[in-house]
């Protein structure tokens, strides 16, 4: 039986607020918060950046640039596909930790359920046969649409809560730390803001929709007070964002033999006289690669890719609970602590050029189906998701168009940069350049300077002087 979701009740949040200083200094949660904060962690970056682009607090900023590359991807015509449902799955990424989510009170995530279609054809719905998550793909051994629902795939239970005991509470601090509910951290926390005096606190009582957990996690994302963001929420968010781009990548590739890594290329020109992005150029793997982002699930990122060590403090924060918090006191199962921390996405299929090292299953197939069908691969021979060959332009904030030459004289033109000022650079892009792009695409509207120029741009200079 597929999945339904909760009624969309209000959540009640418990806050004691330092008076004096308008700032929450800890929240009292039961599960149901606890578990909509986890969850943000099995979401893709995809899902996640198309979510807080709805944000309706407009007070907070856009977040990154990273939402540029999911509408680039939608507004790519599907020509540039090897497959007609490439395009489908890279825009609609899973992690095996969406079915589970989709009971929460107030799920983050708000696109429909997963579907599994299959071929109507008889001849194709034998053992070995395969099934797809979009309702119009081509079979590869008939050419028929497959659009023949094959059940679903949902183990999960109906207990009133998802990642942790349904009778735990827990203190959320104002920073996305949260541990159990007891005096032994909620008084040190009190102390830790320079008071002793319980006076100047202050108990309140604030109910938290989805519109309001969205608002706080895009707060998360841009300030080191997300709670006091959302309880005064007159304020300006504060504290700001450390940028750490590249502190966080030597853990990634010590242990990976550098010959072993797959190399892309990216055509970059800049103006020479002040240094500047002006546009780039690559092919298909490399945009292939670049799509690939959003299919990177939140607690890879953190964990795997940046050892827990990002510029979101929140975030940090946040998966270091879960990754310390003990299994069955405060996470019900090691399975489903997994699911938070070393998210697994559900398609087996990854593009070829996806240099980074993502969670994904062995295998891939029905297991409530007879006969037995399996996911089917929509990759070329190459396993790219994208046509060769094609060339496109990439601009500093990642938009993505198809490469045209009368676009980049519009675009000199207009940005007055005369044809003899323009320099133009081949650099390959490895593990260790594509996680500062990423990085930097996820705080930054100059994802390519802030990630990768600015050191190489310095370099240069420093060597022509």
């Amino acid at each position: 039986m597929a999945a339904t979701a909760k009624k969309d009740n209000k959540i009640s949040l418990k806050v004691m607020v330092h008076k004096e200083k308008n700032q929450v200094v800890f929240a009292e949660a039961d599960s149901t918060f606890v578990d909509t904060l986890f969850s943000i962690m099995t979401l893709p970056l995809g899902t996640l950046f198309r979510v807080l682009e709805k944000c309706p607090d407009k007070n907070l900023k856009t977040v990154g640039c990273l939402n540029n590359v999911y509408r680039s991807l939608a507004e790519l015509p599907a020509g540039y596909f090897t497959d007609e449902e490439n395009k489908f799955l890279m825009l609609n990424p899973r992690t095996y930790g969406y079915d589970y989510c989709f009971h929460l009170e107030h799920k983050i995530d708000d696109t429909e359920p997963t579907n599994y279609f299959k071929c109507g054809g008889w001849l194709c719905n034998r053992p070995g046969f395969s099934f797809t998550t979009c309702s119009y793909a081509k079979c590869i051994y008939c050419g028929s649409v497959m659009n023949e629902e094959a059940g679903d795939q949902f183990d999960g239970d109906d207990e009133e809560s998802v990642f942790v005991p349904n009778l735990v509470s827990f203190i959320v601090t104002d920073d996305l730390r949260v541990m159990p509910n007891t005096s032994d951290f909620s008084i040190p926390l009190v102390c830790d803001l320079g008071s002793t005096d319980p006076s100047h606190l202050e108990e309140r009582t604030i109910d938290i929709c989805r519109e309001q957990m969205v608002i706080l996690v895009k707060a998360a994302l841009l300030c080191k007070n997300p709670l006091t963001y959302l309880v005064f929420h007159n304020m300006h968010p504060s504290g700001g964002l450390v940028t750490k781009l590249g502190t966080s990548i030597q853990h990634l590739t010590s242990n990976e033999e550098d010959t072993k890594i797959k190399k892309l290329t990216l055509r970059v020109s800049w103006q020479k006289s002040t240094s500047k992005f002006l546009f780039a150029e690559a092919n298909e793997d490399f945009v292939d690669f670049l799509f690939g982002f959003l299919e990177i699930p939140l607690g890879t990122l953190v964990g795997k890719l940046n050892n827990g060590n990002t510029s979101f403090e929140c975030l940090n924060n946040l998966f270091a609970s879960i990754s310390n918090m003990s299994v069955g006191e405060c996470i019900k199962s090691q399975k489903l602590k997994d699911m938070l921390i070393q998210p697994l996405l559900v398609y087996k299929y990854v593009s070829g050029n996806q240099i980074f090292p993502l969670n994904v299953p062995k295998s891939y197939e029905i297991h409530y189906h007879e006969p037995k069908l399996y996911l089917k691969d929509p990759r070329d021979l190459e396993d790219r998701y994208l046509k060769s060959p094609s060339k496109f332009m990439l601009t500093d904030d990642l938009v993505v168009t198809p490469l045209s030459s009368i676009s980049v004289f519009a675009m000199l033109n207009k940005l007055k940069v005369p044809l003899n000022d323009v320099e133009q650079h081949a650099i390959v892009i490895g593990i260790k350049e594509g996680l500062k792009i990423l990085n930097a695409a996820l705080e930054s509207n100059s994802a390519f300077t802030d990630g990768l120029l600015a050191e190489i741009i310095e370099k240069k200079r420093r060597y022509d002087v």
